[in-house]
């Protein structure tokens, strides 16, 4: 594909965020998540040392530029996030990167999408505690959960997660904040990780971290494995007020998502095939969500979809009901 005003590097994300990601297909991370929207990690490792940067602070900044110069209005913007086909924090450049986009965007508060198997690393969080939020993943209250969702790289462990989060929580204090976003999710028609008992263990593991925020969520994307279930609006609700009663006397807000906010436009010039394709490298979308992002006319996104189809660069899976799109080959 060629590139888009965007260029690899810089795209969209749901919701009025500008995505980031400095890691670059195909998807590499310290987790293979069961849940995963990517698909199953293609190269899997445990330390940033066996990392291989693709992209560079200068092609951040030169994507970026570009796209202030086709139009990209950054009041539109209420994050920078830095996320991806991967963990973002595998990247030795992350701190510096942040810097650079702060210097090009001054005013825009940058946040980090990180599962936190690295955050015990002091070179890692260096970088990581540039941003102004950081949203770390805690799905499992153990060991023998971590193991069943998240399926981490050798050496990672469940207590080098936990050290890693509470050396967050200092290091951002006063300076930024610290979310914890939990999974939650069904496996064979069956809990894996929200039965009470293990909602009440994970309670005791953030009230030790104690964070500035907890979101609650469940797949709505097609998994990387196909026995995995979202948990329906009723008991993810139910999960949230759980864990709110649990943490209320620290103050910690509770939020829960079911589905992602509507887009904003995109400037005019990008070609609508790119744009559908720099969109679809990083996630399945819906057919709405395309129209949202792109910002262009049902109409014509349809009829570049079915294009798009017909040349065999994309392809389509039901979950739940609903129909994603996808590229071939992600």
């Amino acid at each position: 594909m060629a590139k888009t005003i965007y260029g690899p590097v810089i795209s969209w994300r749901l919701g009025r965020s500008l995505g980031v990601d400095p890691i670059l297909p195909p998807k590499t991370c310290t987790f293979d998540c069961v849940y995963c929207q990517l698909g199953r990690t293609i190269h899997k490792i445990g330390s940033p040392g066996d990392f291989e940067p693709k992209v560079h602070v200068e092609d951040v900044i030169a994507d970026l530029e570009e796209a202030l110069r086709a139009g990209l209005d950054l009041g539109l913007v209420d994050y920078i996030t830095f996320s991806g086909c991967g963990e973002p924090t595998l990247h030795p450049e992350l701190g510096d990167m942040i810097r650079a986009v702060r210097g090009a965007c001054p005013g825009v508060p940058i946040a980090i999408l990180s599962n936190a198997s690295l955050l015990w690393l002091d070179g890692v969080l260096e970088g990581a505690r540039e941003a102004d939020f950081l949203v770390a993943k805690l799905d499992a209250p153990d060991s023998t959960v971590l193991r069943a969702v998240n399926r981490p790289a050798r050496g990672i462990t469940h207590g080098l997660i936990v050290e890693g989060l509470r050396k967050a929580r200092e290091a951002m204090r006063g300076h930024g904040k610290l979310a914890i976003q939990v999974m939650l999710l069904k496996a064979h028609g069956r809990p894996l990780n929200y039965e009470l008992p293990l909602l009440a263990k994970l309670a005791d593991v953030i009230r030790e971290v104690a964070p500035d925020q907890v979101q609650v969520n469940t797949p709505t994307r097609p998994p990387a494995e196909a026995y995995v279930e979202p948990l329906g609006q009723g008991e993810l609700e139910e999960a949230a007020v759980f864990l709110r009663s649990r943490l209320e006397d620290l103050g910690v807000e509770v939020i829960h998502w079911h589905r992602p906010s509507p887009g904003p436009t995109r400037p005019a010039g990008a070609s609508l095939r790119d744009t559908i394709a720099s969109v679809l490298e990083r996630r399945p979308c819906r057919f709405h969500e395309l129209c949202s992002i792109t910002g262009r006319e049902p109409m014509a996104v349809r009829a570049e979809l079915d294009r798009l189809l017909s040349d065999g660069l994309l392809a389509t899976k039901s979950y739940r009901g609903e129909r994603f799109y996808y590229l071939k080959g992600h």
